[in-house]
């Protein structure tokens, strides 16, 4: 039976709003989960870029004195964190939360191992050799980065990460913030701190900046947060 003009066009008006309907539910289940997604990381003390920044090259040395260019960052996930070794408090505590995350990580069958890279903020303290010895306290499988002032801020930059020299004449009062640290403690013969973000940064597989988390850094709920971020 053949249908008529009328039902041919009512039929056809039907099918287009049927796909309408479905393509607005989709839409509105996906806003919602990504709503739940931005909450359930809020909560967690992360922060995704909906837009990932591309990093841009830059020259560095790790432990062993190989250089670490932007090219070591494709193929991995990689939790990357600025401090120093002589850092007394927060960069310690924070260095431990990632070996504890790390391990939890890795017990996990269906996440992805990360590389976990320190990078200090240190050049005239922090010799190659420092760093070596610092980032194997906690892990044997930690990456520690050192370089000259000029390489680490061209890194930190694009990390949204900012350190400076702190003397001891200025450090009258011991502050701990959201995003940066100068202490009394643990000042050495030269007399200096360093003030730094103290966020933890997460970067893709293609080499981009695709979310950070927020101090204080805690294994739990960065164990989450990364789920959650490279399960997107």
């Amino acid at each position: 039976m053949q249908l008529s003009r009328n039902l041919k066009v009512s039929f056809a008006a039907f099918v287009v709003f049927d796909l309408l309907l479905a393509f607005w539910l989709i839409t509105l289940f996906q806003a919602r989960d990504e709503v739940k997604n931005v909450n359930s990381l809020n909560a967690l003390g992360a922060v995704e870029y909906p837009d990932p920044f591309r990093l841009t090259p830059f020259q560095l040395s790790d432990q062993n004195g190989e250089p670490f260019l932007v090219d070591n960052f494709v193929g991995h996930w990689s939790l990357v964190f600025f401090g120093f070794t002589s850092c007394p408090d927060v960069c310690p505590i924070t260095m431990s939360e990632l070996a504890q995350a790390y391990r939890k990580i890795t017990e996990l069958p269906d996440l992805p191992d990360p590389q976990v890279v320190f990078v200090s903020v240190d050049p005239e303290r922090d010799s190659r050799q420092a760093v070596k010895r610092y980032v194997e306290q906690f892990s044997a499988d930690f990456i520690g980065l050192s370089g000259s002032e000029a390489a680490i801020g061209t890194l930190a930059s694009q990390l949204f990460v900012a350190f400076s020299k702190v003397d001891q004449a200025d450090m009258t009062i011991e502050e701990t913030g959201h995003e940066s640290h100068i202490s009394e403690r643990g000042v050495i013969g030269d007399g200096y701190m360093i003030n730094h973000n103290i966020h933890v940064s997460l970067v893709s597989p293609e080499a981009e900046l695709v979310a950070l988390i927020r101090p204080p850094v805690r294994r739990e709920r960065l164990v989450q947060a990364y789920t959650l971020l490279i399960n997107e």
